[in-house]
């Protein structure tokens, strides 16, 4: 159970990290290049991105509450 509380850390720091901070960077096309894209699937490719991300750590802090989140009464 430790081991998947560290997993479910280290992903939710990550997917911190890289939503909104340097992992912009990856995707953010460059302005001066006349052949880059900045949509895909109808929306802006960074906030795509975002959203992503924000998913990710979604469905960690769902896992963690269904699964790791438990008084050791209720059991």
């Amino acid at each position: 159970m430790k081991r998947t509380r560290n997993f479910l850390v280290f992903l939710f720091l990550f997917a911190v990290f890289m939503g909104a901070g340097p992992g912009l960077h990856l995707i953010n096309p460059d302005p001066l290049d006349p052949n880059a894209t900045f949509i895909a699937f109808g929306v802006p490719v960074i906030y795509l991105w975002g959203l992503c991300w924000y998913a990710v750590q979604l469905a960690v802090i769902l896992y963690a509450y269904l699964y790791c989140w438990q008084d050791k009464d209720d059991a």
